[in-house]
This record gives C-alpha cells, sequence and structure tokens, in this order.
C-alpha cells in the first residue's frame, strides 16, 4: 500500500519534468541565435557583359569622310566662307566703290580741261564752241555715257542731291536765282568749276560766284 503511493507521486513528478523540458526547449529555440538564409533563397549573381575593344586605332574603311560639307559651321550655321576657310571677297567693298566713283568723276573733270579757252556762244553744245549747259551736256555725255536737257533749269532734276560740304569733282553745280536754275558748270573741287561762263569769254576754271547752287551727282 504504501509503495503504490509512492509509485502514483513519481510518475506524476516525471510527467511534470517532461512538460517543463518541453517548453524550456521550445522557449530557447525560438530565442536562440537566427540561423542563415538558406543559400538557395540568395539572389543571383549576373555577370557584367563583356565590354568591346575601343584601344583600337580605326582605319580609312571605318570611317567616311566623302559626304562632309565644310561649308557651313560645326552648329549648321552658314559661315559665309568657301569650303576651304576662304573668305568669299567677290563682292567689292565700300572703299573700292568709292574710289572707282572719284577716278569716274576725276575723268570727267579731266574732260572739262582739256575745253580750256573754248569760245562761249549760246546755243553751242562743242567739240569746239559751248554755252554753259551745252558744256555740261557734251562732257557727261562724252564721260559717263549720260543724257542731259539742254538748259540749266532742267539739268538740275537729273543725279543724285548732294550737300555742298560732300560735293567732289566731277559734280554737276547748278547756280540758281530763287529755285531756277540759272548757270551749268563742273565742280573741280576747292570751290571752283569748270564752266563757259558768258558771251566774250571762254571755258575756264572760277570760283563758284553765288552762294545759292545746287549739287548733283551724275558719276
Amino acid at each position: 500500500m504504501h509503495v503504490s503511493t509512492f509509485s502514483r507521486r513519481t510518475r506524476s513528478l516525471g510527467a511534470g519534468s517532461i512538460a517543463l523540458s518541453v517548453g524550456l526547449g521550445l522557449l530557447t529555440g525560438g530565442l536562440g541565435t537566427p540561423q542563415p538564409v538558406s543559400a538557395a533563397r540568395k539572389a543571383p549573381i549576373v555577370a557584367a557583359p563583356a565590354l568591346p575593344d575601343t584601344t583600337g586605332s580605326a582605319t580609312s574603311a571605318d570611317v567616311d569622310t566623302g559626304d562632309i560639307d565644310t561649308g557651313e559651321s560645326s552648329n549648321g550655321l552658314d559661315t559665309g566662307e568657301s569650303s576651304n576657310g576662304e573668305i568669299d571677297t567677290n563682292e567689292v567693298g565700300d572703299g573700292e566703290i568709292g574710289a572707282e566713283k572719284q577716278a569716274a568723276g576725276d575723268l570727267v573733270v579731266t574732260e572739262a580741261a582739256r575745253h580750256k579757252g573754248a569760245p562761249y556762244r549760246y546755243g553751242a553744245v562743242g567739240p569746239n564752241r559751248f554755252d554753259c549747259s551745252g558744256f555740261t551736256m557734251y562732257v557727261y555725255r562724252k564721260t559717263a555715257d549720260r543724257k542731259l536737257p539742254h538748259k540749266a533749269d532742267l539739268q538740275q532734276r537729273y543725279g543724285k542731291p548732294v550737300n555742298k560740304a560732300a560735293a567732289r569733282p566731277g559734280d554737276l553745280i547748278i547756280i540758281r536765282r530763287g529755285s531756277h536754275g540759272i548757270h551749268a558748270g563742273i565742280y573741280a573741287g576747292d570751290g571752283t568749276m569748270w564752266s563757259a561762263p558768258r558771251t566774250g569769254k571762254t571755258v575756264t576754271r572760277q570760283k563758284i560766284w553765288s552762294s545759292n547752287y545746287v549739287v548733283r551727282r551724275l558719276v
């Protein structure tokens, strides 16, 4: 009887010890050191593709230079240069144009001076005798192929109006009374002109004897 009671207590204690051991095992397993991730779950490592070898020099077969247009700058804007980089000089500069006009004016003055001493005759248009407008008409026709009417008042309507201060040799001078042209001559510089003055006089270089005059450029 005494032995049976002890055995039941021993069995009860054994069952409790087993339950306690199981509980401690579960607790220890839950709080243990984390295990490493399985190799099956690791992200695969992708190898970088091999780069082409660019260290070699390009040959003439690699680069096509046959269609390169060198007439434009690199930004596509027309630079006004020829394909070899030289500036196009076909156009004449302002200085050259001025020199050409001055040379044409000098020719007019030279022709006018050739008739120095030719007598004045009313209505005469040269080449041996002149009146004032006949003289200018003759000289401009011969040197510049400019055709003017045989009347001083009408001649002031021809050519380009020029300021007195800008007059240059070869310009047409028309002396006026009011706005009416009464005398014609060819500017020779320094306030003088070549003209056929009046009856009894000859073609000569004389001072512009009136302040009322206009300048016209025909060449």
